[in-house]
């Protein structure tokens, strides 16, 4: 970090690349909130779209995080931690569609 930080080039480069990472992140919590509006007509999830950063909270109890894995292969954190930034824009509706049928199930 500090021969990034001490050389100019590589400097603007790197906050080239964190911007970039940083649309990139907003743009997918967008299409979340948009999907969701769009496919299902709820809002659910719409504070992803309020939020900044990698990870974010779903709304699923303990039992819903564990259907969300045995039944759709997505894995959470304990507490529906969800990490925002590796979600591609395919991931975005399928992620949705198990939340609402794990949420449904309960």
């Amino acid at each position: 970090m500090r021969t990034i930080l001490q050389d100019q080039t590589l400097k603007a480069l790197w906050l080239q690349e964190l911007d970039q990472m940083r649309a990139r992140v907003a743009q997918v919590r967008t299409a979340i909130a948009e999907t969701e509006l769009n496919d299902f007509g709820t809002q659910e999830l719409a504070y992803f779209a309020r939020q900044s950063g990698m990870f974010s909270l779903l709304p699923l109890t303990e039992g819903q995080e564990k259907a969300l894995t045995a039944e759709h292969g997505i894995h959470v954190v304990k507490g529906g931690r969800v990490n925002v930034a590796r979600l591609g824009s395919g991931d975005i509706g399928w992620l949705i569609r198990a939340v609402h049928a794990v949420r449904a199930q309960a």
